[in-house]
């Protein structure tokens, strides 16, 4: 009887094992790089240079491929085609839209925010009110764009207050947008005698370190260490601690002094809509710890993508003198010298559009955007995607393909325009290959907000002043190539020279 037990087991195995291999060999999985065994293709990533590794990789097999990270199947995508179609096309825009957990998950309360959420219908909701409400204030409060000229003239005074030396724009910049995104929050820029007044930096600087792939992953691997003393603990809480700082600043005070009625930023609309929630329904989506997600997320993703954009096209001014030129032609021939720069003046300015998409194409300073997690095995340019899988929107790649691009390691601005001067319509392939605040359900609800600032900030500057080269310094070079990935990306630090145009009335 033994004997038959023994048999049949042994046969089920081998028809087990021969069904497993039948199914594995008939599924089409995706191409990649062969790993080491236990340890996958972990040895044959440089952590600092991941977007760099990946491109090669790309390279070798095509647009979408497959590797293993520490135990994780990561899925590479590479062509705007594979983004548009895993993202925002139906059934898979609900199956490739999930997130992986990551350490800032108790950072975020339990992840009640957007960016690093699930794509729950609570995050939908969420996200739909952050794209309703931005538009709804401005239309409503003016004195946002008064509080921004105001901002944009302390700017450019800090700037041209040595005309004759070498100056560093990155801490006036820092400055600069975190009043800004202040100003969108809580209806005022921060006090500078305020002791707390660098909370929001202090925050996000923080917050990026802690999701930087070597500390991510001993966090998520090792949980205890953010309660014990070390690097790891902390940092962590550091960051905690900078995180209370922020909410105190941004939502503590504004939720203590509301008034019905009075919007004075963007955290009295949250206040708005989760009071009248609360009367109509009894409850509301939008908790105290949502608003604060809310806050956070705006903050980090507001104030890094426009430092990072205004950063770059600084330094990459004082490479292309004639490009500056140019710009400042078209802003004196629309806007003239003698008012602000006005979001509307956009639609008449199509080289200064031209120049803003190929700062987001050349830079591609969030290089693999921020990864989605796959909650169902699905279909995907005939490859087989599995579940758990985390894929890589290689946002660095997409901008960077030769193929599309013809010589995509040059800043050009003329690719986006016709042969009369005039703007590319957006269904051009050209257009939809640039997509630096990523696609479908995931896109950034924000970046709507985040072209317009970049386009009054690139305006009124040029308006006023002439960007050069430094004196007796290196100006270092604008090629993506030469970066690190720090998250997010950054370009060197650098010197220029910065001086008044002449015949200015503002």
């Amino acid at each position: 009887m033994f004997e038959i037990l023994l048999g049949t087991c042994c046969a089920l195995s081998l028809v087990y094992v021969f069904l497993c291999v039948w199914r594995r060999r008939k599924r089409k999985l995706p191409p990649g790089p062969q790993g080491y065994l236990c340890f996958g293709n972990s040895f044959q990533i440089d952590a600092d240079r991941i977007h760099h590794d990946l491109h090669n990789f790309r390279e070798e097999f095509g647009p979408l491929f497959k590797l293993k990270l520490y135990g994780t199947n990561i899925v590479n995508l590479s062509s705007a085609s594979l983004l548009y179609e895993a993202f925002e096309t139906t059934p898979t825009d609900e199956i490739a839209n999930d997130r992986s957990a990551n350490s800032t998950s108790d950072i975020f309360y339990g992840r009640k925010h957007m960016g690093c959420a699930n794509l729950s219908n609570t995050t939908l909701l969420l996200r739909e009110f952050h794209k309703s409400a931005i538009p709804k204030y401005f239309e409503r409060e003016q004195f946002f764009e008064l509080f921004n000229k105001e901002e944009i003239k302390r700017l450019h005074l800090n700037l041209i207050s040595k005309p004759t030396s070498n100056i560093n724009p990155h801490e006036y910049l820092r400055t600069y947008f975190k009043n800004v995104c202040a100003i969108l929050l809580i209806g005022e820029s921060l006090s500078e005698s305020d002791p707390d007044k660098e909370a929001p930096w202090e925050f996000i600087d923080l917050l990026f370190e802690l999701i930087e792939p070597s500390v991510d992953g001993a966090l998520r691997t090792f949980p205890f260490l953010k309660y014990l003393p070390g690097y790891y603990g902390d940092m962590y809480r550091r960051t905690v601690e900078a995180r209370d700082k922020v909410a105190k600043m941004f939502f503590d005070y504004q939720k203590e002094s509301y008034i019905s009625g009075r919007r004075r930023g963007l955290v009295d609309v949250c206040l708005t809509k989760q009071a009248d929630d609360i009367l109509k329904t009894g409850s509301t989506l939008l908790s105290d710890e949502h608003i604060k997600g809310f806050i956070f997320d705006t903050l980090a993703a507001g104030m890094t993508e426009l430092l990072k954009s205004i950063r770059l096209f600084i330094l990459l001014m004082c490479h292309y003198q004639d490009i500056q030129t140019r710009l400042q032609a078209e802003i004196d021939n629309v806007i003239g010298t003698e008012r602000f720069p006005e979001v509307s003046d956009r639609k008449r300015m199509p080289f200064t559009n031209a120049v803003m998409l190929e700062l987001w194409r050349y830079g591609s300073q969030t290089p693999l955007a921020i990864p989605h997690l796959c909650k169902k095995g699905f279909l995907l340019d005939g490859y087989n995607i599995d579940n758990g899988s985390v894929i890589f929107p290689n946002l660095y790649s997409v901008h960077h393909d030769s193929e599309i691009w013809g010589d995509p390691w040059d800043f050009r601005p003329g690719r986006f325009l016709d042969k009369k001067g005039q703007l590319l319509p957006p269904n051009h392939s050209s257009i939809r290959n640039v997509v630096p605040f990523g696609l479908g359900k995931r896109a950034c609800p924000g970046q709507d907000f985040a072209r317009s600032r970049v386009f009054i900030t690139i305006t009124s500057l040029l308006q006023r002043v002439r960007i050069l080269p430094p004196e007796n310094y290196e100006l270092p070079s604008a090629d993506p190539r030469l970066y690190t990935r720090k998250y997010p990306l950054a370009e060197p630090q650098y010197e220029c020279q910065i001086i008044p145009r002449e015949n200015m009335k503002l």
